[in-house]
């Protein structure tokens, strides 16, 4: 057993920091504000979904051999999950008293800044994102803040701003794709071609002097002060020669919570025998919002991220294997190369986990929320659970008393927030499996906005043909948001095995579900009828997808898709 005076040592900007008294109910934003004064952290909604407590957290993955850096919620991260990691906040990476950093200036030049108080967050998700690509794409940057809000200056001249730091960046002094516009290869008065030498040179549109083209552009970029990549604080090299040594199984004690960190699986499984109602704790997503916002309390906290089976990712016969402690951001990672090489039959669960990732949360929560937790919350409303359950992805859990594995289906959830794990057993891992020829797999979504927003309605739709026909041989429809848990069309399922995929089919199966899918007047969250009418069309929007793929695998062209419409 660790001792109960255990020290925490991290470093926060550079500096190394020792702290012999920890409560495992601090967060890194307290912390951060009110024992080091480092007030440029905001504090907003204080549930990670605004993005103004933003820091970079840099650590040596033991598992992946390398330094990672990562943007996360100071609101929600617990300091105690700090040891051996390095924290870079908005006053370690410039200031107006030193010199101000390529990514401050740029948002302050192009007047991306009004009240300032999403500034910090922002600056940290821009400058980590740089830290891992110096040179992104668009695409990334506009990812990169999924999970940062601004509510006052509006997000045009934000992005104005950070595209310059974009490989695919083009300018445009003009109207885009109007008169004008470089992208439309216009000629300036001396008949020169737009950009056609060096963007923002003298001779770019952006900066033209010509009245007959007048710029409509907030900054000029040449002004900038470049990227140096090179110039970048070092990850501190005392964290570095840590990861030689052993690691020891860690305890916090505050007031009122103790914090548990095991190094292997046998100590774990230990903890949780001898604590069986104790939580296990990796991004502090969902545990740190109930007892911040809900006042709940829970007087034993184990952290299972050092533990390399939690972590761990194995190829299969059937599937991928992750282990319950790979953070989403992982996760996806792993998915998007196994999509880019395998045959796309192969894929179709892994394009619908894919596909609800890129609208769960923002990469703060998603880079260390972990899989596990994700199903363990056994939230109805949760996005990937009805996807898990309609591939039947399984499940290994452990105790004392040994392992087994379960599939996940209708008989998983056993209530509101409850699981068929014993209070003794922890999930080990969770294998999602490959999709088979002849099988289709969807997911959907639907929320208040697109992106960072929790769902009204999930689904998780499979069906699998016989080979050669477009008879159904299988089919599975899970939904979220319909009931206190993930919940499957049993009913529904039952009467569509055998039949054709075709319009006759459509109109039964939204009738049996308008039937099976019931909600009462007061159900909790409202909005009855819209939620009932989203099954019906989350069904739709998947005979549509699947009519077009089994059209082409049979016929091998897409008009073909109106003969089963018959």
């Amino acid at each position: 057993m660790a001792s109960e005076k255990d020290e925490l040592v991290f470093f926060i900007n550079g500096k190394k920091v020792v702290e012999k008294n920890v409560d495992p109910e601090t967060t890194l934003l307290t912390y951060l504000r009110r024992k080091l004064g480092l007030c440029g952290t905001k504090l907003g909604c204080g549930e990670g979904g605004c993005g103004a407590c933003t820091v970079m957290i840099s650590k040596f993955d033991c598992f992946q051999k390398k330094i990672i850096h990562y943007s996360a919620n100071a609101c929600l991260f617990p300091i105690c999950a700090l040891h051996h990691v390095a924290v870079t906040t908005v006053e370690g990476i410039g200031s107006t008293k030193t010199r101000l950093h390529p990514v401050q200036e740029r948002i302050a030049k192009s007047h991306g800044s009004q009240c300032g108080f999403c500034t910090p967050g922002i600056v940290m998700s821009m400058y980590t994102l740089l830290r891992n690509q110096s040179e992104p794409k668009m695409e990334e940057i506009e990812d990169a803040f999924q999970g940062n809000l601004c509510r006052c200056t509006g997000y045009r001249p934000i992005l104005e701003g950070y595209r310059t730091f974009a490989k695919d960046w083009k300018c445009c002094g003009g109207k885009v794709n109007g008169l004008g516009c470089c992208m439309a290869g216009k000629e300036n008065n001396w008949g020169q071609r737009l950009c056609e030498r060096k963007i923002n040179g003298p001779d770019c549109c952006m900066n033209a002097k010509d009245t007959a083209m007048v710029s409509s552009s907030l900054f000029n970029a040449a002004e900038f002060q470049p990227l140096d990549p090179t110039q970048e604080p070092i990850f501190p090299p005392e964290l570095l020669i840590h990861q030689n040594k052993l690691q020891k199984q860690l305890c916090f004690k505050g007031e009122r919570v103790t914090w548990f960190q095991p190094t292997t699986l046998k100590e774990l499984v230990a903890l949780k025998a001898e604590y069986p109602t104790a939580k296990l704790v990796v991004g502090n997503t969902e545990v740190g919002i109930e007892m911040r916002l809900k006042n709940m309390l829970y007087p034993v906290i184990i952290a299972p991220t050092w533990i390399p089976e939690m972590n761990a990712i194995q190829h299969t016969e059937e599937g991928i294997n992750f282990g319950a402690s790979c953070t989403l951001s992982h996760v996806e990672e792993v998915l998007r190369k196994a999509v880019a090489h395998l045959p796309s039959y192969k894929t179709e669960v892994f394009q619908a986990v894919l596909e609800q990732l890129r609208w769960f949360a923002g990469p703060q929560i998603r880079n260390v929320a972990a899989l596990g937790g994700n199903i363990m919350t056994a939230s109805p409303i949760s996005d990937l659970n009805p996807v898990f359950m309609a591939s039947g992805s399984r499940l290994t859990l452990v105790s004392n008393d040994g392992s087994r594995t379960v599939r996940m289906d209708e008989t998983f959830f056993t209530g509101y927030r409850k699981t068929i794990l014993k209070p003794e057993e922890v999930l080990l891992s969770v294998e999602i499996p490959f999709s088979r020829k002849g099988e289709y797999f969807s997911a959907f979504k639907q929320a208040s906005r697109r992106e960072d927003d929790i769902a009204i309605v999930t689904c998780g739709m499979r069906v699998l043909f016989q080979e050669g026909t477009s008879q159904v041989q299988e089919i599975k429809l899970s939904y979220g948001g319909m009931a206190p848990t993930t919940v499957m069309a049993t009913k529904t399922c039952q009467e569509l095995i055998g039949r054709e995929w075709k319009e006759k089919l459509l109109q039964e199966a939204c009738s049996m579900l308008a039937s099976e899918m019931n909600l009462s007047p007061s159900s909790p969250g409202g909005m009855v009828d819209f939620r009932r009418t989203l099954t019906l069309s989350f069904f739709f929007k998947f005979y549509l997808t699947v009519l077009q793929k089994l059209s082409i695998e049979l016929n091998g062209n897409v008009s073909a898709s109106i003969i089963f419409l018959r």
